[in-house]
């Protein structure tokens, strides 16, 4: 038996960038929190960290320095530091930005009218001369200091990001929810995380950048380098060609909807460990894995031609105008009951399906192959052989509803922002356990019959909500007395509970203590009405 030692990082098979012996450059520019303030040393900072996991094909720069500001008119703006000129000179193609915690301190907060404009400029500073990197902006972490500092970051300064995000075409690293309510275990003081806080910004930051699929890591406790394999089968020529050598997988991670065999022998061979879920020390198993194979763990005994109908908007997945050509969208729409909202759903292996439009003959795919999150999700002719973006494993939510992971990914088709309209798009996100990455399988004779009174109840509110977006206050009209008002976010939680006064009328909602993003005000104890607020 050969022995593996595992050299490269960790990365998605399934990309031709692992091809190519092209370093990728990734700049990280920031405050003290990049920078690594009250850590052991600057290797236990997060871009290190996320260097370690990244491995040999990339080269992270810590860009960070302590106390500066997004914003000019402050007294330590990060424009004015020769850190800010080296980041430039780097040409990044990944440009991760972190910054706002210090703009968020009520000193320099009385410049925020110019945040949008200096975090644009920025971003701009950074695309000159043809340049085009790949742009992450992070949320900052959760701050426990300063009253006004933190109510000014959660309510301000992070909606303004997630608009510049949104204006520039930008993505969003959110590490802001993962670090609420951790002051005591991943903080060293009110605003700087510890080495176990910056280990979780390096893989919050990890997990963004690349899919969710299978992970095999060299040390326990998934640490050292690693390698992300989606379905397929592996032999130890296959893992040398993505630079494995000489066995030393000592931990897995198994995202849900997979399953991992990992063989003592070259080409499948020998006995082998079956893993359904993670392991962060192999044991027994460590340091033997010579080949290996990724396969799909869904539901099973689903072939079948369904309308797939979103659980949040009640809405079905629909082929855009029944166009037949590759690259017809897909987006959600009332039901018709037409061939071009019926898809034949058919098992390709381990609860792994594709899925064919029945008015078309073409399978859903998603765009390119992409891993990142909000790739679209369109119809193309089916691959000879199978392409993995062209694969869905089925996975049960509750009630009867099934989540649809894409295989190559390991995200979730879903409908974008969790909208309620016809023509609202169809893309993939990380399974958040979301209600509109969730779907009935309605078989497609029983939607006929059922799709008008579906309609029906879903049909459009007669109540009109304003200002949408909001940042402060949003007023619901024509509401009658003592009705219950229900504010869920993009998952199905609860966050706003309210009724109406005994007058009826319009309805005040104060909802500036929710972070930005988008929700759904249900009134009524039911779930028959929804509107969508856009809270900024």
């Amino acid at each position: 038996m050969k022995k593996l030692i595992l050299l490269l990082p960790l990365l998605n098979v399934c990309c031709s960038f692992l091809a190519r012996a092209q370093i990728t450059r990734v700049v990280c520019v920031g405050n003290s929190v990049t920078a690594g303030y009250t850590l052991q040393s600057d290797q236990e900072a997060w871009p290190a960290r996320l260097g370690v996991m990244l491995g040999s094909k990339y080269t992270v720069y810590n860009c960070g320095v302590s106390g500066t500001t997004m914003l000019k008119r402050t007294n330590t703006p990060y424009w004015n530091t020769m850190r800010f000129t080296e980041a430039k000179s780097y040409d990044p193609n990944i440009l991760i930005i972190s910054l706002g915690t210090n703009d968020a301190h009520p000193d320099n907060w009385q410049y925020k009218a110019d945040f949008v404009n200096d975090y644009s400029a920025m971003i701009d500073a950074f695309r000159q001369n043809g340049r085009n990197p790949t742009i992450y902006l992070c949320y900052p972490v959760a701050c426990y200091g300063d009253a006004s500092q933190v109510s000014n970051l959660q309510n301000e300064v992070i909606p303004l990001i997630a608009q510049v995000a949104k204006a520039k075409g930008a993505n969003i690293i959110d590490y802001n929810t993962p670090t609420q309510g951790k002051r005591g275990t991943l903080y060293n003081d009110n605003l700087h995380p510890n080495a176990a806080g910056a280990l979780l910004l390096a893989e919050t930051a990890f997990n963004t950048l690349n899919p969710v699929l299978p992970a095999f890591y060299q040390s326990c406790s998934y640490g050292g380098y690693g390698v992300k394999l989606t379905l397929g089968d592996y032999n130890y020529a296959a893992l040398q060609a993505l630079g494995v050598a000489n066995d030393d997988i000592s931990s897995i991670k198994v995202p849900a909807g997979y399953k991992v065999f990992a063989y003592v022998e070259d080409n499948f061979g020998g006995n082998y460990l079956t893993l359904t879920a993670d392991n962060a020390c192999l044991g027994g198993w460590d340091n033997l894995t010579t080949s290996i194979r990724v396969r799909a763990n869904g539901v099973t005994g689903k072939n079948g031609t369904y309308s797939l109908q979103n659980r949040n908007s009640g809405k079905y997945m629909d082929v855009a105008g029944g166009s037949t050509a590759d690259g017809a969208n897909i987006l959600q729409w009332r039901g018709t009951g037409a061939a071009n909202q019926q898809f034949a759903l058919t098992d390709v292996g381990d609860g792994a399906y594709k899925i064919s439009n029945v008015a078309t003959g073409k399978v859903v795919d998603v765009a390119g192959g992409s891993v990142n999150n909000t790739a679209n999700v369109l119809q193309w002719t089916a691959a000879a052989g199978g392409a993995n973006n062209q694969k869905f494993i089925l996975l049960a939510a509750d009630n009867g509803y099934y989540k649809l992971k894409a295989a190559h990914s390991g995200r979730l088709v879903e409908v974008s922002g969790g909208g309620l309209n016809d023509d609202d798009n169809i893309d993939q996100y990380d399974d958040n356990n979301q209600l509109h990455g969730q779907w009935l399988l309605a078989a497609a004779s029983a939607s006929l019959a059922s799709k008008a009174a579906t309609a029906a109840k879903l049909g459009p509110p007669e109540a009109v909500l304003f200002p949408n977006p909001a940042t402060e206050t949003v007023t619901l009209t024509d509401i009658p007395a003592n009705t219950t008002l229900t504010v869920v976010d993009a998952v199905g939680r609860t966050v706003l509970h309210l009724k109406s006064p005994a007058s009826g009328g319009a309805v005040q909602v104060n909802v500036s203590s929710l972070k930005a993003g988008s929700y759904y005000l249900r009134t009524g104890k039911g779930e028959s009405k929804a509107l969508k607020i856009l809270k900024q």
